[in-house]
């Protein structure tokens, strides 16, 4: 083919020529973009790191990764220790105030259920009397006593139990919420 014959053809078909050369400038621009995108990433990976090679930065990630997840780890260890721990504190309680004699003036006596989680703990139970007071500690597993138990100081271990899993249902509300 001769010089003319190409001239002529270019002639001839000028529109798919600015068609071919407007996709490529597309093309192009296109590959600009991504590249550029891509070159920010790799900036933004090296950034306090540009006298360090790749391999070595991924190494100390990876190190860093190791070692966050020991971390970790270790964390879920002691948060599940604390958790049995919790369970055995007394945490709750519920303070029943009586009279429980016609002779005296006001409600001086009173049943104090002190509980763990497993409902496990103690009631004291204290009878105030003008003559004389007495002091009574009843132990409680599971709510029950194997002691008899006034109707004072089964009311103030269903309280104390009541508190616990009204305390539960609204943490687990709150948790729910989030």
């Amino acid at each position: 083919m001769d010089l003319a014959a190409i001239n002529q053809w270019c002639q001839n078909n000028l529109w798919l020529i600015l068609i071919i050369n407007f996709v490529l400038t597309l093309e192009v621009l296109i590959l600009f973009i991504v590249t550029h995108r891509r070159l920010e990433r790799y900036r933004y990976l090296f950034k306090g790191n540009e006298d360090r090679d790749l391999e070595s930065i991924l190494i100390d990630l990876s190190e860093k990764s190791h070692l966050l997840s020991d971390n970790l780890n270790n964390l879920e260890e002691r948060v599940a220790g604390n958790q049995v721990r919790e369970e055995m504190h007394l945490q709750n309680w519920a303070l029943i105030r009586f009279k429980a004699f016609q002779n005296t003036g006001s409600d001086q006596s009173f049943a104090l259920a002190l509980l763990d989680a497993a409902g496990d703990g103690v009631v004291l139970s204290s009878l105030f009397g003008r003559e004389e007071s007495r002091v009574y500690c009843k132990p409680v597993e599971g709510g029950q006593s194997i002691y008899p138990l006034t109707d004072e100081e089964k009311d103030s271990i269903t309280t104390a139990i009541g508190k616990a899993k009204n305390k539960l249902n609204h943490q687990f509300k709150k948790m729910a919420g989030k």
